[in-house]
């Protein structure tokens, strides 16, 4: 009997923890359904890179401001960082937006011409590229 406790115990924390680790997605995901101003949105890291973050996107005048950040960049590194049609699964390669590089973990940008509603309209992702040289080889994206 105190097995079996002691097993619905660990089962039920198990079950907490999984889904505290979920809670950012899901926020940023339920916020984001509601808002026509701001978008939050969670950076994951691809092709090995381990550079996961977060990217906020808000309305200003004539645009939006968008502010990429990235933990684990290398040091001294410039990171293009764009706005692409599709989602991080399937990408379009030609940028739509670019963004300003990402240095020392951040980036902070103000587009002209679209806003918040409208990038809920379609399918876009911001994606963090490892150079210049090397536009092909993503390491963060994050699905708008």
């Amino acid at each position: 009997m105190r097995l079996l406790r002691w097993i619905m115990i660990a089962g039920a924390m198990l079950a907490v923890t999984s889904t505290a680790f979920a809670v950012p997605n899901a926020m940023h995901r339920m916020h984001n359904a509601m808002s026509s101003k701001v978008l939050n949105i969670n950076m994951g890291p691809q092709n090995g890179s381990k550079q996961n973050g977060t990217a906020s996107i808000k309305d200003v005048s004539g645009g939006v401001w968008v502010k990429v950040s990235v933990f684990n960049e290398p040091k001294g590194a410039s990171e293009p960082a764009h706005i692409h049609e599709g989602t991080c699964k399937k990408l379009n390669p030609a940028p739509y937006k670019p963004l300003s590089n990402v240095i020392k973990g951040t980036s902070i940008t103000t587009v002209k011409g679209i806003s918040v509603v409208s990038l809920k309209k379609a399918h876009y992702a911001i994606n963090v590229h490892e150079s210049a040289a090397n536009l092909k080889h993503y390491v963060s994206c994050g699905d708008i």
